[in-house]
């Protein structure tokens, strides 16, 4: 529904929100992933990717006290998932993506932003890259690797400003070339939320939309029109971040369980499983 929603904020709806089924067979089905789930997302107009991060925080804390009093539990701050005690109190703590891979897996990511340097780095730290010809993989899996495994598994974890390349449609950081206004929220070391702030640029917006056609015609995978709509009422956009939170995952969290197939009716690894 993104890009509705936009078209919507064009037109001055104000803060709104959306809660709707999503569909992404990009990652293959696992104990964190359904082919498809229930997206939240929120545009708070006039803010930034770190005023949502506040608004998280808060919303998060809210749930998670509401369970408490439904279920005649006392109300702590603490969430007990798989035998840890996850601390909600805020402020949650905030980390910049490139300190992360400087500290944990020893790259300098400003350096790392093209294909031919990443390929490079990851021969060189005995990664297999044969077959590989795209920037995205080898980042992921140095990401999985070497920054993951370190992330904090007893408090929610914000990290910040990620690489343009992967953030086509956020505002660029002024203090930090090649990089976006951008956060990822994680909590238990699983990927919850995806936030940002938007990008009201309609020439800029276009040209990225442009790059990404040519990237998936030279790579041949599949290709889509893009929303020419979307780009024209980009003009009308006014200042205003949004974010995206995944509610199986969430449920997760809250039921204590490691699989998704235990908050879902009909997951879609039962599907695939039948004769």
């Amino acid at each position: 529904p993104e890009a509705s929603i936009k078209k919507l904020i064009s037109q001055n709806i104000g803060n709104c929100f959306s809660i709707s089924k999503t569909f992404r067979d990009a990652e293959s089905v696992s104990p964190s992933h359904n082919l498809e789930f229930t997206l939240l997302e929120w545009y708070e107009i006039g803010k930034d990717y770190k005023h949502i991060a506040q608004t998280t925080q808060k919303l998060f804390l809210y749930l998670h006290h509401q369970l408490q009093k439904k279920t005649n539990q006392p109300k702590t701050n603490f969430l007990n998932y798989q035998k840890q005690k996850i601390d909600l109190t805020p402020p949650w703590p905030q980390f910049n993506l490139s300190d992360l891979f400087q500290k944990y897996a020893h790259i300098d990511l400003s350096q790392n932003l093209t294909f031919k340097q990443i390929k490079k780095t990851a021969q060189q730290k005995g990664y297999n890259t044969t077959g590989i010809d795209t920037w995205e993989p080898l980042y992921d899996q140095i990401l999985l690797n070497e920054i993951e495994p370190h992330l904090l598994k007893n408090r929610p974890v914000f990290i910040f400003n990620y690489p343009t390349r992967l953030s086509p449609f956020c505002q660029l950081c002024p203090q930090q070339p090649g990089f976006s206004q951008r956060f990822e929220l994680y909590m238990a070391g699983m990927e919850l939320a995806n936030a940002y702030s938007e990008l009201n640029d309609p020439v800029q917006l276009e040209k990225n939309f442009k790059t990404e056609q040519q990237f998936r015609q030279q790579h041949h995978l599949p290709n889509h029109p893009y929303d020419k709509q979307l780009i024209k009422s980009t003009a009308n956009f006014p200042k205003c971040a949004g974010i995206a939170i995944g509610i199986e995952r969430l449920a997760m969290l809250f039921t204590n369980t490691t699989n998704i197939e235990d908050v879902l009716y009909f997951p879609t690894s039962k599907l695939l499983k039948q004769p």
